[in-house]
């Protein structure tokens, strides 16, 4: 998942999404949301911690576990290369910074995508009776 998808694509999905949640029954509807409040994610809490940490911390907070054990290890390694004075190590600290610039400004768009694939998955559980 990634924030290529325009903004109103988005708002148009989750709007899709409500107008079916509506046509669930009272039942469906209460396990719906009893399960939508255990899953969904803070977009302001993924947005800090992207903020705050580095190393991939954010990440863990979207489930996203092989990203968060890549990113880590590359920091790991470019810290030790650092401390050793290998200059080259600092290109993968550049790489990391490059590749986290744009999650740091769409963090916001990037929770919201997840919560709604999270939630269009409890639809589709809660819909099927699973």
């Amino acid at each position: 998942m990634r924030f290529t998808q325009p903004i109103e694509a988005l708002e148009a999905q989750e709007e899709a999404l409500r107008k079916q949640v509506n046509g669930l029954t009272q039942s469906q509807k209460k396990r719906y949301f009893a399960e939508q409040a255990r899953q969904l994610k803070d977009p302001d809490t993924y947005a800090a911690l992207n903020w705050a940490f580095l190393g991939g911390f954010h990440h863990l907070y979207l489930r996203r576990y092989g990203l968060f054990v890549v990113e880590c290890a590359l920091l790991v390694i470019a810290v030790i290369g650092l401390v050793m004075s290998q200059p080259y190590f600092a290109l993968i600290l550049v790489g990391l910074v490059l590749f986290e610039l744009p999650q740091l400004f769409f963090a916001q768009k990037i929770a919201r995508q997840y919560n709604y694939h999270v939630s269009r998955e409890i639809f589709e559980h809660v819909r099927r009776g699973d």
